[in-house]
């Protein structure tokens, strides 16, 4: 089994129900209350984020970005106590109790995909006005903090921290990540590389799945269709 992530920007709406769904299952602040000047859930950081690009006229672009856990992956060469490595499947994750912290993946990373939360950062969230003003209306699902979750990749304000193809739900068999099950336009696409009939393997094979920066030549598992 080979997964790849397929990410299709002519259907993302711009939702980010994406980016909730990946904050709530690996354990990060979240609320529902929207910021007026930036639309995106109040976070420490992001494993996923979707980026606005306005392009020609009255027209806009929602670029989903992630973790693109590459073949040859820049941040594994450079750890120095083998925090982050990569699984049989391709998956590159970081084990949080050898993590030090010392910021040398998020360096190394070409991609900007992985980011320290600093502790005091992680306290200036839960005191922002707010998430406080979301809490009072929680009955509502306007706010949620910390929700325990059975995953060892999921977020530690001590260690870095990075998208992980939610690989916490591999059972043996393809899984599907918790931000491919929320995408209401199907936008996002999970699939395996070594299934000849899996059709999001597909979009790569014939070539309408490309990869971000093939020029800076790390592959990865995460395609792009019209990018």
């Amino acid at each position: 089994m080979r997964p790849v992530f397929v990410i299709d920007i002519n259907k993302c709406v711009g939702c980010r129900a994406c980016v909730a769904a990946c904050i709530v299952e690996h354990g990060q602040v979240f609320t529902a209350a929207k910021p007026a000047n930036v639309g995106k859930p109040l976070t420490v950081r992001l494993r996923t984020w979707v980026e606005w690009r306005e392009g020609p006229g009255p027209s806009r672009r929602f670029i989903s970005s992630l973790c693109y856990h590459c073949e040859d992956a820049p941040c594994q060469r450079v750890c120095p106590t083998g925090a982050t490595y990569k699984t049989k499947k391709g998956v590159v994750l970081v084990d949080k109790n050898l993590c030090i912290g010392c910021g040398y993946c998020i360096i190394a990373c070409l991609y900007g995909s992985r980011y320290r939360p600093e502790p005091h950062e992680w306290r200036e969230a839960e005191e922002q006005p707010l998430v406080k003003e979301a809490k009072a209306s929680a009955q509502y699902g306007g706010v949620m903090f910390k929700p325990p979750v059975p995953n060892k990749w999921a977020f530690r304000a001590d260690a870095v921290d990075k998208c992980t193809f939610c690989y916490h739900r591999y059972d043996g068999k393809l899984w599907k990540p918790a931000c491919v099950e929320v995408r209401p336009t199907g936008s996002r696409l999970f699939g395996d590389l070594d299934d000849p009939n899996d059709p999001v393997a597909e979009l790569v094979r014939r070539g309408v799945a490309k990869l971000a920066r093939p020029d800076l030549k790390t592959g990865g598992r995460v395609y792009y269709v019209g990018l």
